[in-house]
């Protein structure tokens, strides 16, 4: 294949589900079946092509009626068409009741609204009539696009998604009427079957993955047919696409350096990461909808919005305009953490900006993100560099050998109050979600909220006064400091008890991992470094009863500790988690059970007060 006929992207995303043996053994979750699920990419001559679809689905119950009765299709309607064969819904006895022209609608798509010199989508919207649960309703279309996404790849890829039923699952490519393009073939996980220029699978099991487990194309049946044999390839068209783009004009060139300030390398790269954030707006845009070719620069820059695509572009621009190199970087926002088996332009839905330099990447659709931390969204994934040194590799994840959030509570007990201080201080992304969770809150506002969320963690009391550290130095450490009293529910005497304060993080980050002692699915957690230290101080004359038992446990997966002591009239324990990794294997998942175990055991924790002698 030459350099010029090797790029074009087109996309088919199959979430193909497992057949079960019978409905009365299938999970309450389970609302319809899958009977047929094909869809053939066929290339023409003239260099479009057609994605053919046909789908059966039968309705189990009511809320699988209210689910799959409508059918929505999403397209390019700059360069692609709708064209549907046949629609209807067929009842047991074989009786047909077809779909009339008057219920197919058509309207633009939520990001071809909100900004449509981005985007041009379609959505057309089938409403089949007369579906009752057992019927099947049935569907065939084409869609065909007038070029590809980008010049020269065509891809097909598919998931065996284990929460949903399938009979019958295949995606295949003709390229018969192509002779120079080969097709490659293939696939990752089980269910798959291989055949000439097709995938076919079924599975007989249907299992619904519990909380806390990631996208099913981490774990589940991947196939992928592709015109693409590597991702330099990708990488490649993109550029061909997008480079010009990243055009440095005049007036590009005069905004960089009036943001840099005179600052040059990476304070200049920072100044103008941090202007972008604040002044383009963030539009959010499905590519298979709108395609790959970003917005210009230049004109990005005049209309003050963008996709992370063209927002990328333009800082490419500005930071070229003052000599430093950076290039656009394709990344997957989704809970997968580990490469596509072939090459599919949409195995990516983001853009990141890379600078080779620093060996940095950088994402400006987030308002609170520092310029040297990435989102949690964007790290320890898979990521396609483009530029003149093409590459996939995958962004660094989480830095966890400090804390991201430390809490200390310090209060005094007076009474059947507690009254005194918490403290937070957050950094990395953490500090880009606490930000984010206050972005444009002030004076009552502000502390309402602050108080809504102390009540919504468990909080007895009241919330007097918040002040802030670095609220709006991004680049800095968030603190932020609480004036409050938490009410106790006890009543002063020789012996009472109190319910201990709880780093509400801490529990939220485990529950989805206590329930049960095994998964056969992985775990997606995240890498967190928490610390939280409580003091007490307790009445003159009184002591604790006895200390609860402080534990310390070390895995595969992370650690926890919990500590208790009393001194001086003071009660402390502190607490700490550390979760290092993203995946959680099935085998290592007892590891994580445990940890959650205890820590949430941890939190029902009471101190008992006794008068001395």
């Amino acid at each position: 294949m030459t350099k010029a006929g090797i790029t074009l992207a087109v996309f088919c995303s199959l979430f193909v589900l497992n057949n079960a043996q019978a409905a009365t053994t299938l999970p309450a979750q389970v609302n319809y079946r899958v009977l047929l699920d094909h869809s053939t990419l066929i290339i023409h001559k003239n260099d479009s092509y057609t994605m053919q679809v046909e789908r059966i689905v039968e309705p189990l119950n009511a809320t699988g009626v209210q689910n799959q009765s409508q059918v929505n299709i999403a397209y390019p309607g700059n360069f692609a068409k709708l064209k549907i064969i046949k629609a209807y819904t067929e009842d047991p006895d074989g009786v047909r009741h077809p779909v009339i022209a008057s219920e197919i609608f058509k309207q633009s798509t939520r990001s071809a609204i909100a900004a449509p010199f981005l985007s041009d989508g379609v959505n057309e919207s089938v409403i089949f009539p007369a579906v009752s649960p057992g019927d099947t309703i049935h569907i065939q279309y084409d869609l065909t696009y007038a070029h590809p996404y980008l010049p020269g790849i065509y891809a097909l890829s598919a998931v065996l998604d284990p929460g949903v039923m399938i009979s019958k699952a295949s995606i295949a490519m003709d390229t018969v009427q192509m002779k120079q393009f080969q097709i490659h073939q293939s696939s990752s996980g089980n269910g798959w079957q291989t055949g000439v220029d097709e995938f076919s699978g079924s599975v007989n099991k249907v299992s619904v993955p519990p909380l806390g487990t990631p996208a099913p194309s981490q774990y589940a049946g991947v196939a992928v047919l592709s015109t693409a044999d590597n991702w330099k390839t990708l990488a490649e068209a993109y550029n061909q696409l997008a480079a010009p783009s990243s055009e440095v004009t005049p007036e590009i060139h005069a905004a960089a350096l009036k943001i840099a300030e005179g600052h040059t390398g990476m304070q200049a790269i920072t100044n103008i990461y941090h202007w972008i954030q604040q002044n383009i707006h963030g539009v959010s845009v499905n590519y298979e909808t709108a395609g790959f070719k970003p917005l210009p620069a230049q004109e990005t820059l005049q209309r003050g919005v963008g996709d992370s695509n063209a927002k990328v572009a333009l800082m490419c621009a500005m930071v070229h305009s003052l000599g430093i190199e950076a290039v656009p970087a394709m990344v997957s926002q989704s809970s997968r953490f580990k490469e596509y088996p072939g090459v599919d332009p949409f195995a990516f839905d983001h853009f990141l900006i890379y600078l080779p330099k620093e060996h940095r990447f950088m994402d400006l659709a987030y308002r609170h993100a520092s310029a040297d931390v990435l989102p949690v969204q964007d790290a320890g994934r898979p990521v396609l560099i483009s530029g003149k040194n093409p590459e996939m590799t995958t962004t660094p994840s989480p830095e966890v050998n400090l804390p991201l959030l430390s809490q200390t509570d310090d209060f005094t007990l007076k009474g059947s109050v507690l009254s005194g201080t918490e403290e937070l201080m957050a950094s990395g992304y953490m500090a880009q979600k606490e930000r984010a969770a206050l972005s444009g809150l002030k004076g009552r506002r502000l502390l309402k909220v602050i108080r809504d969320a102390f009540y919504t963690q468990g909080g007895v009391g009241e919330v007097h006064t918040v002040a802030f550290r670095y609220r709006h130095d991004l680049q800095k450490p968030l603190g932020i400091r609480l004036s409050l009293n938490r009410a106790g529910e006890f009543v002063p005497g020789k012996v009472f008890s109190i319910s201990l304060p709880k780093m509400h993080h801490i529990s939220a980050d485990l529950v989805p991992f206590a329930s049960t002692q095994q998964r056969s699915t992985p775990s997606l957690t995240t890498p967190v470094n928490l610390d939280f230290t409580l003091k007490i101080k307790v009445p003159e004359g009184y002591h604790p009863l006895y200390l609860p038992d402080s534990e310390s446990l070390k895995t595969s997966v992370g650690d926890y500790k919990v500590s208790y002591a009393f001194k001086n009239g003071i009660f402390t324990e502190h607490k700490s988690l550390l979760i290092k990794h993203f995946i959680v294997s099935s085998k290592a998942f007892p590891d994580l059970h445990e940890i959650a175990a205890l820590a949430l055991e941890g939190d029902h924790q009471a101190l008992v007060l006794e008068k001395s002698a």
